[in-house]
C-alpha cells in the first residue's frame, strides 16, 4: 500500500507500471530454469506414426512468437491456419501476405495467404453468411535437394557396410487451404477450412484432404472481457504412400485470451492434444510498447517434458505496423538441431480508410431524433494492441455537463485514434417511442453516429439522473437491434446531493434510451 501511495504521489499510474512489470515477469517466467536443463523427456507410444507432420508447424510470426497460444486470439489473416473462425473479424478489407520459416538444418517453409470479404459471393443466400470473410492459404515445406540416395545393398557387408551414392534427391510437402469464417451473433464466430495435401519424396508421392473447424466466443467473466477459442485440425482419411495409408496429425486445441485494459498486454493460455503425442500447455504474451511496436513471448510445455529440451519450448519476437503494412519476427530455439527464424509480411488494401465490421442487428440511424442537440466529448485514448489489421485503442470519452457524461470502448483503426467524439441527444422518433416495452417511459435518448474504426465488444456508458423525483422509480437502459429493444438493468455507481450515477454496458447500436417505471 505504501508503494502504491508513493507512485500516486509521484504522479505515476501504478496499474500501468505493474502491467509493464507483469509482462517483463512473464518473459523471465517463461525461460526454463538452469536446473531443468538436464532431463529425459518421455516419448509417446505412437510418436512418429502420422503423416504430413509439416501441418504441425505454425505459421505467422506473431502467433509463433507467442508460443502458438493463438486459438483463442486468432483474429488476423493467419486464422486460416490457427482457427478459421477468426477470419470473421477481418472486416471489409483484403489482406495479402507471406511467411518464411528459416528452419534448422537447412529445412525451409513458406506460407502465402489472401483474404477477402464474402459480400460478392452470390451463392451465399443468407445475409449472415455473406457478412463473413474467406481466405486462401498455401503451405510449402521443403528440404534441400542434396539428400544422397543409397541402395542399402552393402549394409550387411562387415568390411564395407556403407552403400555407394547413387545420386541425390529432394522432398517437399504442400497444403492448399480454402477457409471461411462468419459471425453467427455479436459475440460468436464459426469457421472452417478445407485442405488439399500432397507429400513427395524422391519419385514417390501421396495425396489426401483434410478439414479444420473452429469457433471463437467473446464472454465476460468476473467483469472482465475474455475470448475463448476451440479448433480441430486435420480431420481426414490420411495420406496413402505406395500400399499403406498413414493417419493425419489430428489435433484438438482450446484456448482463452484477455487484453489487460491498463497496460494493453495480451495474455493467452492454451491446451493442445494431438493424437500422436502427449498434451501440451502454452502461455503466450504480447505487450505494445507504442502504437506501432509490440513485443511478444511464449512457452510451450509438453507433458512429461519437451523432446528437444526445455529451451525448445521458448519463443520470442516483435512486430511493427504502420499504414497498410506490418512486419513480424519470431525466434525459436531447437536445442542441438539449431535455431529457427521466422518472418511475416502483410499488406492490407481495399475496404476504405479503416476496417469496419457490420454489427449483426445494428439499426442504421435512418430517422432523426426530435428536439435534438449535439453533445461533444473530450477523448483520451491508449494504444492497446497492434496487428496486421491496425491499432486497437482504448477510448474514454467524457462530457461532464451531459446526462450521459462518459462512455468507453475499444476500437480498431489504422493510424491515430479520434481526438473528439459527439453524440446526438434528444427525443426518440414517434415510431420508435411507440415500440418501447409496455410501461416504459423514455427519459433521455441518444443516437450513436457512425465513426471511424471497428468498435470491439461492448460500450460502457455512465449516466446520471436527478435525485429529486427518483424515489420509487426503476430505471432501464435500452438499445435497439434487429429484433427490437433490448433491456439492460443499470448498476448504481454512487450518488451525491443532486444526482444518482449509473453504468451500463451495451453493444454498438444506432439508438440508446433511458426509461423509468413507477
Amino acid at each position: 500500500m505504501r508503494n502504491i501511495f508513493w507512485l500516486k504521489k509521484c504522479g505515476r499510474n501504478p496499474k500501468k507500471i505493474f502491467g509493464s512489470r507483469l509482462f517483463i515477469f512473464l518473459i523471465f517466467a517463461l525461460i526454463p530454469h538452469p536446473s531443468s536443463l538436464v532431463y529425459a523427456a518421455k516419448i509417446y507410444p505412437s510418436a512418429g506414426t502420422t503423416s504430413a507432420t509439416f501441418l504441425k508447424l505454425g505459421v505467422g510470426a506473431r502467433a509463433v512468437a507467442m508460443g502458438g497460444a493463438f486459438t483463442g486470439v486468432a483474429r488476423d489473416p493467419y486464422a486460416i491456419y490457427w482457427n478459421p473462425a477468426g477470419l470473421a473479424a477481418l472486416g471489409g478489407e483484403r489482406n495479402l501476405g507471406l511467411f518464411h520459416n528459416d528452419y534448422f538444418q537447412g529445412l525451409g517453409q513458406e506460407f502465402l495467404f489472401y483474404t477477402s470479404p464474402a459480400e460478392g459471393i452470390k451463392f451465399l443466400k443468407s445475409r449472415e453468411l455473406r457478412s463473413g470473410v474467406w481466405g486462401l492459404g498455401l503451405d510449402y515445406f521443403y528440404v534441400p535437394k542434396d539428400l544422397e540416395r543409397r541402395s542399402g545393398l552393402n549394409e550387411s557387408d562387415p568390411l564395407a557396410p556403407i552403400s555407394p551414392v547413387e545420386g541425390k534427391f529432394g522432398a517437399y510437402d504442400l497444403a492448399f487451404s480454402a477457409g471461411y469464417g462468419w459471425k453467427t451473433g455479436r459475440d460468436l464466430s464459426l469457421g472452417g477450412a478445407l485442405k488439399v495435401i500432397r507429400q513427395s519424396i524422391d519419385d514417390k508421392s501421396g495425396s489426401s484432404f483434410a478439414l479444420d473447424l473452429g469457433v471463437l466466443k467473446d464472454f465476460t467473466w468476473r467483469g472482465d472481457l475474455w475470448t475463448g477459442g476451440f479448433s480441430v485440425q486435420n480431420i481426414g482419411p490420411g495420406v496413402k504412400f505406395i500400399s499403406k495409408r498413414y493417419d493425419l496429425p489430428l489435433i484438438f486445441k482450446a484456448g482463452v485470451s484477455r487484453r489487460l485494459p491498463d497496460s494493453g498486454a495480451l495474455i493467452a493460455l492454451e491446451a493442445d492434444k494431438p493424437i500422436d503425442n502427449y498434451p501440451s500447455f502454452i502461455l503466450g504474451a504480447e505487450y505494445p510498447l507504442t502504437s506501432m511496436l509490440a513485443l511478444r513471448t511464449g512457452y510451450k510445455y509438453r507433458l512429461y517434458g519437451n523432446e528437444l529440451g526445455p529451451w525448445s519450448g521458448f519463443s520470442a519476437g516483435a512486430g511493427i505496423s504502420f499504414s497498410r503494412f506490418s512486419f513480424d519476427y519470431a525466434f525459436s530455439p531447437f536445442g542441438d538441431l539449431g535455431n529457427s527464424h521466422r518472418f511475416s509480411l502483410n499488406v492490407r488494401f481495399g475496404g476504405g480508410a479503416a476496417p469496419a465490421r457490420a454489427v449483426k442487428g445494428a439499426v442504421a440511424p435512418v430517422m432523426e431524433m426530435r428536439n435534438a442537440g449535439v453533445i461533444s466529448y473530450d477523448v483520451s485514448s491508449k494504444a492497446l494492441m497492434i496487428s496486421q489489421r491496425g491499432v486497437q485503442y482504448g477510448i474514454k470519452a467524457v462530457s461532464a455537463g451531459s446526462d450521459l457524461y462518459a462512455f468507453s470502448f475499444r476500437t480498431l483503426v489504422r493510424g491515430q485514434a479520434a481526438v473528439s467524439l459527439s453524440l446526438t441527444g434528444g427525443e426518440l422518433p414517434p415510431a420508435l417511442a411507440s415500440s418501447l416495452p409496455a410501461g416504459a417511459r423514455p427519459l433521455k435518448a441518444w443516437q450513436f453516429p457512425p465513426g471511424p474504426g471497428e468498435i470491439q465488444g461492448n460500450i460502457a456508458f455512465e449516466f446520471k439522473v436527478k435525485k429529486s423525483g427518483a424515489e420509487g422509480k426503476t430505471y432501464s437502459f435500452l438499445y435497439l437491434d434487429g429484433k427490437g429493444w433490448r433491456e439492460i438493468v443499470p448498476s448504481k455507481i454512487r450518488e451525491d446531493a443532486e444526482n444518482i450515477y449509473f453504468s451500463a454496458a451495451a453493444p454498438l447500436s444506432a439508438y440508446y434510451v433511458l426509461t423509468a417505471k413507477d
